[in-house]
């Protein structure tokens, strides 16, 4: 009986990990592998407000009222404030071990701090500011990359687990899956496929499941809804119009926002492209996380249809060579690596109205009419609201 539970135990936790594949032969004896490595550093579930720092290794942009957060990755976020657009000022950085993903709801900050949810308001940001915490919402780290991949076993109760090394193990208990939809990019260095923000709820992805959160109360999300996914990987979340997009690496789901329904799957459009939409049309560039197909700088049209598999592809537009975009009114701004491309979509165009070859640009977010767009040496704000065609430089912040 005492076998019989150890078994039915082991096979609970490799599900969970989504480790345990029984489609090929499972090596014995000793062979090449991954351990954990773990941390019991208190440190490392320390949020704190330390004063401002050289940017070093640069990531995403997050806007927030007249604050800009720029992701230090793997360590936190930079806050600059852009109360006066022509002269941004860093006023802090937000120390945030193993973040990953971040989301903004009126006046709070939602990240994650390895694997726990993190609620910090904005307004109160300080040495002695409040953080509301979630415990254990993602399992991020607990396997390591690579497609059929043997591995210790985490135990929690050794730490947390902060990377993984190559080692040889005996006997392995858990693998990971041959199996294509369940493997992430060898482009991309996240497991954690981000979370959304949407009219005072929180959506994100666990290890097997879309949840949604209430933020009634801020500072305390709590669960209310969650529904299991398929078993492939999710790539990424993010909002399309008012629904949840779900990207896997071969198709994107649309979900509703109340019920967590599924509405329809569009097998032409996956990981391999970052998508915006407005209304019933979407807009697609080549992901340059996954880069699934090379390098590209076709902008791509789409009409999307609910009752179809198949999102319609419309017309397509050469825009350089591009890495994000944002639609603002009646244009498209994309930051490309030589030009930031302005295209027209007023009254069902799709048109080039110029290009700014002013740098080459990783990201891109708006905030009102002020654009803010980073390289690796800067981040550029431009002002759309006299001449939306033809952005205007107001500042630029050297790291």
């Amino acid at each position: 009986m005492t076998r019989l539970l150890q078994a039915s135990l082991l096979f609970t936790i490799c599900s969970i990990l989504a480790s345990c594949h029984d489609d090929q032969p499972w090596a014995r004896g000793m062979v090449d592998g991954y351990a954990p490595i773990y941390s019991t550093e208190a440190s490392l579930k320390q949020i704190s407000f330390q004063v401002p720092r050289k940017t070093v290794n640069p990531g995403k942009l997050f806007t927030a009222g007249t604050l800009v957060l720029q992701e230090e990755i793997d360590s936190g976020l930079h806050v600059i404030s852009y109360q006066d657009p022509a002269h941004p000022i860093k006023t802090g950085f937000l120390r945030i071990p193993g973040f990953q993903v971040a989301a903004i709801e009126g006046d709070y900050l939602y990240a994650n701090n390895y694997d726990d949810l993190i609620a910090i308001r904005l307004k109160t940001i300080s040495a002695d500011m409040s953080v509301g915490r979630i415990v254990g919402i993602w399992k991020q780290l607990n396997y390591p990359a690579g497609k059929g991949v043997y591995f210790e076993c985490v135990d929690p109760s050794k730490g947390i687990v902060v990377g993984w090394r190559k080692t040889k193990i005996n006997n392995p208990q858990c693998r990971r899956p041959e199996d294509m939809y369940d493997e992430p990019s060898q482009n991309s260095t996240r497991n954690n496929a981000g979370m959304v923000a949407f009219h005072r709820k929180l959506y994100l992805v666990t290890s097997d499941a879309l949840a949604v959160y209430s933020l009634a109360y801020p500072e305390r999300p709590v669960l209310t809804k969650s529904k299991a996914l398929p078993r492939a990987k999710v790539d990424s979340l993010f909002l399309l119009n008012k629904e949840l997009a779900v990207s896997y690496s071969t198709q994107l789901g649309r979900y509703d926002t109340a019920s967590l329904d599924n509405i329809s799957l569009f097998n032409n459009l996956s990981h391999c492209l970052k998508v915006r939409a407005r209304g019933d049309t979407a807009y697609a560039i080549s992901s340059r996380r996954n880069l699934c197909g090379g390098l590209s700088s076709i902008l791509i049209k789409f009409r999307l249809k609910k009752d179809s598999t198949g999102a319609a592809e419309l017309g397509r537009l050469q825009v350089g060579m591009a890495n994000a975009f944002v639609i603002a009114g009646n244009y498209i701004y994309v930051a490309a690596s030589e030009s930031m491309s302005v295209v027209n979509i007023a009254g069902g165009k799709f048109e080039s109205a110029g290009d700014l070859f002013t740098g080459g640009y990783l990201d891109i977010v708006n905030n009102g009419n002020l654009l803010f767009l980073r390289d690796n040496k800067q981040i550029a704000c431009y002002s759309i609201a006299s001449s939306p065609v033809s952005p205007t430089l107001i500042s630029q912040l050297v790291y």
